[in-house]
């Protein structure tokens, strides 16, 4: 589907992916992010951490506000559509929706639910081989009396490792949580599957929602308790340990601080937003070097990310670095023509010019 026109809402969270840049990415493609359920929005998001949503009987709950004739999409269909995320393997996809209904016993719900959290990806309806055995496997474990949910977190938590519920046979292990049988063996599914209840992947949007509460009414030491719990449920989002590494910088912990960027950032190299503030951090300690290094580290991650590109041409330009700074800050110019900046980014572009002139006469 094109995302230009739309008018899009998010329920639960993108992982990875912050509401700031997810609404520039939005907004670059011509829509718009609703951050309030209204009548107005045409296209609902499904986040893999909404599977909190998913009824019994395939059924999906819709925030309260929200109309019932909008678009229903999946996480990866929105990471695909703000090209975060490369498109489907090309494979044959000739089985119908009818067919994978009758072959698997699954209803229309049922299957329409598979879709919406990832676990089967058709195209125009169509469904490959792999989709049928994904939803063989979830048939089975719901004939079981696994529940649902348990069911769709099993194929997300799959997925984050790399593999799919077509390539897995899972079986409910002593505690009742979904396992691996692995010739005859009961093994983990993943770290996450084996927490408690309250700190499954439905219940961090409400730690992660209480916790920006707290921030945004600056009850720090709440939101970082808050952000803590969150990031050591899930170890994988790095959202988590950036927006701590805020929290404790508002707190004055700049180590702290950047220590939780750094986690941010290993736990996903191309977080742009994180690097930023890790080069801020170093220019404020006169770290130059470091600080340059970041700063590219920020906008080869997110090119459009013009705050980055304006700090580091201002940085190259007091380093006299100015053959790199007049890059930046052209690169700068492409992204704001008109902004509170553009002044200062013309005056700098003019001295950078003219000092490179200088440079040149003075080597001959």
């Amino acid at each position: 589907m094109a995302l230009a026109g739309q008018t899009l809402y998010l329920v639960g969270r993108i992982q990875g992916l912050t509401r700031r840049r997810l609404e520039q990415l939005l907004r670059a493609r011509g829509a718009r992010f609703a951050t309030k359920p209204s009548g107005r929005v045409t296209t609902i998001a499904f986040g893999h951490s909404a599977v909190a949503h998913a009824l019994d009987d395939g059924r999906v709950q819709l925030p309260a506000g929200l109309p019932a004739d909008a678009t229903l999409i999946s996480e990866n269909v929105l990471r695909r559509e703000l090209g975060l995320l490369e498109p489907p393997a090309l494979v044959d996809r000739s089985l119908g929706r009818a067919e994978v209904e009758r072959l698997t016993g699954l209803s229309s719900n049922l299957l329409s639910c598979l879709v919406l959290f990832d676990v089967l990806e058709p195209s125009d309806d169509s469904y490959a081989y792999r989709d049928l055995v994904a939803a063989r496997e979830a048939a089975r474990l719901l004939k079981r009396g696994v529940v649902l949910g348990d069911v769709l977190d099993a194929s997300i938590a799959l997925r984050r490792r790399g593999g799919h519920l077509s390539e897995a046979r899972l079986t409910e292990g002593p505690s009742g949580q979904l396992v691996r049988e692995i010739s005859g063996q009961l093994a983990e599914l993943s770290g996450q599957l084996t927490m408690h209840l309250e700190q499954k992947a439905n219940s961090i949007d409400d730690l992660l929602a209480e916790a920006e509460q707290a921030e945004e009414s600056g009850d720090l030491a709440t939101a970082e308790s808050l952000y803590t719990t969150a990031m050591r449920a899930d170890t994988t989002d790095p959202v988590l340990p950036f927006n701590l590494g805020n929290v404790f910088q508002a707190q004055g912990q700049s180590a702290e601080a950047k220590i939780a960027w750094q986690i941010a950032v290993a736990r996903d190299p191309a977080f742009a937003e994180a690097w930023y503030n890790l080069a801020m951090a170093a220019e404020d300690e006169s770290q130059t070097d470091l600080a340059v290094a970041e700063y590219r580290r920020a906008v080869r991650a997110q090119p459009d990310y013009a705050d980055a590109q304006f700090n580091l041409a201002l940085l190259l330009t007091r380093l006299d670095r100015c053959a790199e700074a007049l890059t930046s800050w052209e690169r700068f110019l492409e992204l704001e023509p008109s902004s509170s900046q553009t002044r200062t980014a013309q005056k700098a572009i003019a001295l950078c010019r003219m000092r490179i002139q200088q440079q040149r006469a003075q080597t001959g």
